[in-house]
């Protein structure tokens, strides 16, 4: 009974590991941000971080739940990297507003730190595309261009 059990779960493991879009897009998630991460550990900054800022000063201001829905970072997340920014000096977090939610915008430091992040990210998209091929690097940015559209409609 015992060996016909282990023979199922190792079977459904296998199942799993074979074919779950899940797994595998986590393990392209971490094999693609570690040449990020490698790339900007210079500044001292991570990929996650410059996806915030990036995604802040295109917004120009905006609270910091609005920020999580855009990036679709959970809370606790969004809270320790913004805390983090704000400590290096790169994003302002304004709470002057009594009865209003606080606001977050990018600091003159954090928009100097992008300039000095985009040929570093430069670097980084070629080693990327490199790696990938242009036409999976293509596919890529369509997916996740389309899981996008599809995520803001709900």
């Amino acid at each position: 009974m015992q060996q016909a059990l282990q023979q199922k779960v190792q079977k459904a493991a296998s199942a799993i590991a074979q074919e779950c879009f899940a797994m595998r897009v986590r393990y392209l998630n971490r094999s693609l941000t570690s040449i990020y991460d490698e790339v900007f550990r210079p500044l001292s900054i991570t990929a996650s971080q410059v996806n915030m800022l990036v995604a802040i000063i295109t917004q120009q201001t905006l609270s910091p739940s609005e920020l999580g829905g855009i990036l679709n970072i959970e809370k606790s997340t969004l809270s320790r990297n913004l805390d983090r920014m704000r400590k290096a000096g790169w994003v302002e977090i304004d709470s002057s507003q009594p009865g209003r939610s606080h606001t977050v915008q990018a600091s003159e430091k954090g928009q100097a730190l992008l300039l000095n992040i985009l040929p570093l990210w430069q670097k980084a998209q070629e080693t990327t595309c490199t790696l990938l091929g242009s036409e999976r690097s293509k596919a890529i940015r369509e997916v996740a261009d389309h899981a996008r559209s599809e995520i803001m409609k709900t």
